[in-house]
């Protein structure tokens, strides 16, 4: 159970990452992606977003119980 955790929380980290990078970097050469691109992987980091917490969680509760 507890690899399965750890495997969610590493996949959604990853994926937060990644968006954030994509966003960050574009952001950071000033090139203009299309806005429903950003809103779409906006929305990907929201959706992304209980699951990483759900594993967080769920992982310190492991931790000390």
């Amino acid at each position: 159970m507890q690899n399965n955790l750890r495997k969610l929380w590493g996949i959604s980290l990853l994926i937060i990452s990644c968006i954030s990078l994509i966003i960050g970097i574009c952001n950071l050469v000033s090139a203009d992606l299309p806005d429903i691109l950003k809103r779409i992987l906006g929305i990907a980091i929201l959706l992304d977003l209980p699951v990483f917490v759900y594993a967080s969680v769920k992982l310190k509760i492991w931790k000390k119980g």
